[in-house]
């Protein structure tokens, strides 16, 4: 009996977690669509415009401020320091922007949005006169004061 009294107050006491529903429904989908979608796709055109111009000041008006989280990322870590240090914007900074000038594009996006966070995920390609190299890059964009703003960058990168 002891048992049996046990075992009917633990189904009560968990049944109300089970069956309780989400405040907010999760949804079926994070892909971004409409206005935002647009507005992000533009925030990557003006991105790949401003680099392959070499526009300093056009590229940081896409970024949330210069501390962002903004690093490529070894493609294998051979030591083992746990410490990663991804505060590189200056060191990008100055290969973009005053080492040689080449083409940059983006192909395969894809856009995640839960409201105000966005997600992009793409392949890169850049090119110059003589040399071709690509690399996959993750961003995450944050809309503040209605423009979505780059908030960290890291990627990988191929010759």
């Amino acid at each position: 009996m002891k048992v049996l009294l046990f075992g009917a107050v633990l189904v009560m006491s968990v049944a109300p977690a089970i069956a309780a529903p989400y405040r907010t429904p999760v949804p079926a989908t994070f892909e971004s669509r409409g206005a935002d979608r647009r507005a992000i796709v533009k925030v990557l055109d003006t991105y790949t415009k401003a680099v392959s111009t070499k526009n300093q000041a056009l590229f940081e008006s896409l970024l949330l401020d210069k501390g962002i989280p903004f690093s490529g990322v070894p493609l294998s870590r051979k030591d083992k320091d746990p410490t990663v240090n991804t505060s590189h914007y200056e060191e990008f900074r100055k290969a973009v922007f005053e080492g040689e000038p080449f083409t940059q594009s983006f192909k395969d996006i894809h856009i995640k949005q839960d409201g105000t966070l966005a997600q992009v995920s793409l392949v890169f390609e850049n090119s110059t006169a003589t040399e071709k190299s690509w690399g996959w890059k993750t961003m995450e964009l944050i809309k503040v004061g209605g423009q979505w703003k780059i908030a960290a960058e890291f990627f990988t990168g191929y010759n």
